[in-house]
């Protein structure tokens, strides 16, 4: 018990006894002390007792509160450790939150760069896609023309067979020429030697008529829709006179003829004669054969 609660106490007693005092001198100085005595001795003790037991009630209110203040005290320091556990988890958790503002920052920046990254990607991906496209659309053409070619091939594959089959005809047609021709220089040696006159007149007048041969250069087509003018590739140097007539083929079909107009070194430039042409609508190209005599 505190030195306080043992004062109060002591003031207490001291207070009651002079109160008993002061009821005792009084009760003595009047009538029926005796009776009075008695009663206001009763009602005293009564009274101390009252007073006692407050006094035993405060007494117990006040060490139950000097356990609750000790107790509190205890709880108070334990909060007190507490709170300063709260203060360093506090500085711990800024310090977290620190590094996390930092984290996030980093974070920002990263995310904003992956935005860029991702917009050029965007990009990149829709040029890709364009030239996708592109591609696709060339892959197209090229399969278009693959397949074009394919059929040219085809079609340049039966030529090659048909000009293979015509070479063959050709050499069989030129083992017959020959065969022709050695009886036909027979038949001269012949004529030489049984008709010299005759054989001599003969060579003069083929000897005059120079053979020429040459090639078809360029076709020019008129308004109405004819060809009319021929460019050969032949020339003043081959001989070649106005006036001269070509006639033009191709392989072993006859086209039409042709007259020389006018006369270049190395070109001739001849017309076409209308009533000369084939009766098989064969029309003249480039690369196509001219005499001016079979």
């Amino acid at each position: 018990m505190s030195t306080t609660v043992k004062v109060f106490i002591v003031l207490i007693v001291i207070a009651s006894l002079g109160v008993a005092f002061t009821n005792m001198v009084s009760y003595a100085t009047r009538e029926n002390w005796k009776r009075r005595w008695n009663e206001d001795t009763t009602l005293a003790r009564q009274q101390v007792e009252i007073r006692d037991q407050k006094l035993a009630d405060v007494t117990l209110e006040m060490v139950k509160a000097q356990y609750n203040v000790s107790v509190l005290a205890g709880a108070m320091t334990d909060l007190q450790a507490k709170m300063k556990v709260v203060e360093d988890e506090k500085g711990v958790l800024q310090q977290e939150i620190n590094l996390a503002k930092t984290e996030a920052m980093t974070r920002e920046t990263k995310y904003t760069a992956l935005k860029e990254d991702y917009e050029a990607s965007q990009q990149s991906l829709s040029r890709v896609r364009q030239r996708n496209t592109e591609l696709a659309s060339i892959a197209q053409v090229a399969r278009a023309v693959a397949h074009s070619l394919n059929i040219k091939l085809a079609e340049v594959e039966d030529d090659l067979n048909n000009t293979q089959t015509e070479l063959t005809k050709r050499a069989e047609d030129m083992v017959k020429l020959d065969k022709e021709l050695r009886e036909h220089k027979a038949i001269v040696a012949l004529l030489r030697e049984r008709f010299p006159k005759v054989y001599t007149s003969v060579v003069d007048e083929k000897a005059s008529d120079k053979y020429l041969n040459s090639v078809v250069a360029a076709v020019r087509v008129a308004p109405n829709g004819q060809q009319d003018l021929v460019m050969l590739k032949i020339g003043i140097e081959e001989g070649v006179a106005e006036g001269i007539e070509f006639i033009v083929y191709r392989g072993n079909q006859y086209i039409c003829k042709v007259r020389v107009e006018k006369v270049m070194k190395d070109m001739a430039a001849c017309r076409v004669i209308t009533e000369s042409w084939n009766q098989n609508s064969l029309q003249i190209q480039q690369g196509d054969s001219a005499t001016n005599r079979l």
